[in-house]
């Protein structure tokens, strides 16, 4: 998809207004976004993961940031596969 990161940061600025599943797929789609553009999309992984595990409510979305969160901090390369 062209532009794939600006589309998902667009996104990102509502991300507390979208409903659960879509800030669930914004979350895993950014940080899949990460793992291709490691250097372009570095801020927006960032700002995601804090939204999720320091500012959601939801359970499920704070613990599927925290699971992110743990492996791109421990292992990146292994989160690939």
């Amino acid at each position: 998809i062209d532009k794939v990161d600006e589309i998902l940061d667009s996104f990102l600025d509502n991300f507390h207004d979208e409903p659960t599943v879509v800030q669930l797929q914004l979350l895993t789609g950014i940080v899949k976004l990460f793992l291709k553009k490691p250097q372009q999309t570095q801020d927006m992984v960032s700002k995601v993961l804090k939204f999720a595990t320091e500012e959601s409510n939801n359970h499920d979305i704070r613990d599927r940031g925290y699971i992110y969160w743990r492996l791109l901090s421990t292992n990146p390369e292994a989160t690939k596969h």
